[in-house]
């Protein structure tokens, strides 16, 4: 049913133009000029000596006729759209479908490299505790040989000092 109105109001809308056309070309114009002056009173012989009103009143109703059934097919048609998406929700969605699998990728890519960085910086961490456990160590052994030298040191002065009392 739709869709024979809709038909029914082009066939108005295209009928009424294309006449209003004709019509508007058969009148003579107030300076003479026109497709009336060229047809040499044509107009005057088909519609009689009152052909100006005549054809005034035709191009009145076209136009009306025009107008009319143009709103109606405009109206009708856009009442139709609603249902349908707009050519730029259609953009907005296919933008989105389309970088919907990239911007996953970049996540995905991203907690890669998120892990990665974490494993890095715990492995720079048990090697900084290795380091340190290994300072340690060699502090701890230099340490005791610095005590060992001493205590050597000591024992040897107190075997001078003894040696040296006697």
């Amino acid at each position: 049913m739709m869709m024979f109105f809709k038909g029914l109001l082009y066939f108005f809308s295209i009928g009424s133009a294309l006449l209003l056309i004709a019509v508007i070309m058969v009148q003579q114009s107030k300076s003479g000029g026109g497709l009336g002056a060229v047809q040499g009173g044509v107009t005057e012989s088909v519609f009689g000596t009152e052909a100006t009103s005549v054809l005034t009143k035709i191009t009145t109703w076209l136009a009306v006729i025009f107008l009319i059934s143009t709103l109606a097919l405009g109206t009708v048609i856009g009442r139709g759209s609603k249902d349908q998406d707009s050519v730029v929700e259609k953009l907005a969605l296919q933008a989105e479908q389309t970088t919907a699998p990239a911007a996953e990728a970049v996540k995905d890519t991203a907690a890669k490299v998120a892990d990665a960085a974490k494993d890095a910086a715990d492995q720079a961490t048990d090697a900084a505790k290795e380091a340190v456990k290994d300072v340690k160590a060699e502090a701890a052994s230099t340490a005791d040989a610095a005590k060992a030298a001493a205590n050597s040191a000591a024992e040897t002065a107190k075997e001078a000092a003894q040696s040296g009392n006697k």
